[in-house]
């Protein structure tokens, strides 16, 4: 699949060609907008959730077209209120988000529409899209794989918050210059719902529901939006208490977007792909 970063795909399955479909769908009354990459082949294929994080500048589009080529659907959507999609955006509103696009994903006109295999999704998402991936594949027995991409932890946000009330100032002057993006929030509501949501939002809990997935956490040694010392090592440290058997952990040399690693990130990810349809999909292989 490594091969998916240098080569398209060949031959041409002119019946069943790879393509992008936009779609709709409804969360909580409010039309959401996104897309599908769908691969190649009459399928159904194997699917990931691409979520992106605050406000989402980065939408990892580069990620999709090279997951689409390695043989997975892609879907991409917008929660409520960012990047056209109705509604008020919040950080509640993304995570609540995130289980109705997946029921989207599975519904049966998914498979004929876009080739979805349903039984097969996995969740990466980045930054705040990392925690959505991560907090929903706790609750939900059905994902059986998660990648986070430098996930922003709130939970232990919110902690260093009460530790340090000066930050709130300065994350809420940082926040601000997201909101262009966005509809009908503040920064000062952001930081109050951290706060107000804080041992909600602490993933340790879910430790046993998260040993029980395969779990890749990535993260960038310079991000300084999501410093791995915060975000990352308590949660690996974590799980390996757990002795998650299907856990690991890479920290790359780079920064918050991986911007100067999106080659090696996608070789990583590719290779855990790999690893996901060789222990949980073998029907793929």
């Amino acid at each position: 699949m490594i091969d998916a970063l240098c080569h398209d795909v060949t031959p041409l399955d002119e019946r069943y060609p790879a393509t992008l479909i936009p779609l709709t769908f409804e969360s909580h009354g409010q039309q959401l907008v996104g897309r599908i990459f769908v691969a190649q082949g009459a399928g159904p294929h194997p699917t990931i959730l691409l979520l992106h994080g605050f406000p989402g500048d980065e939408q990892n589009g580069d990620l999709a077209h090279i997951f689409r080529r390695a043989g997975w659907n892609v879907m991409i959507f917008h929660y409520r209120g960012a990047w056209g999609s109705q509604g008020s955006y919040s950080f509640t509103h993304v995570f609540e988000d995130v289980p109705i696009a997946l029921a989207k994903l599975r519904a049966p006109e998914m498979r004929e529409q876009c080739r979805v295999d349903a039984e097969r999704i996995v969740l990466i998402g980045h930054s705040t899209g990392g925690f959505a991936a991560l907090f929903t594949a706790a609750a939900d027995p059905s994902i059986r794989a998660v990648a986070s991409l430098a996930g922003f932890h709130f939970g232990l946000f919110a902690q260093l918050l009460r530790q340090d009330p000066s930050l709130i100032a300065s994350t809420i002057r940082d926040w601000k210059t997201c909101l262009p993006a966005l509809r009908d929030i503040s920064a000062e509501y952001l930081v109050q719902e951290v706060l107000d949501n804080s041992e909600q939002w602490t993933l340790d809990q879910y430790r046993e529901q998260l040993s029980q997935r395969n779990v890749f956490l990535l993260a960038g040694s310079r991000d300084t939006v999501a410093p791995p010392d915060l975000h990352h090592t308590p949660l690996v440290t974590v799980l390996e208490q757990d002795s998650a058997p299907r856990m690991r952990s890479v920290i790359l040399h780079t920064d918050h977007g991986f911007f100067d690693a999106r080659v090696t990130l996608a070789r990583h990810l590719l290779s855990w792909l790999d690893e996901v349809k060789r222990d949980i999909y073998p029907i793929y292989v």
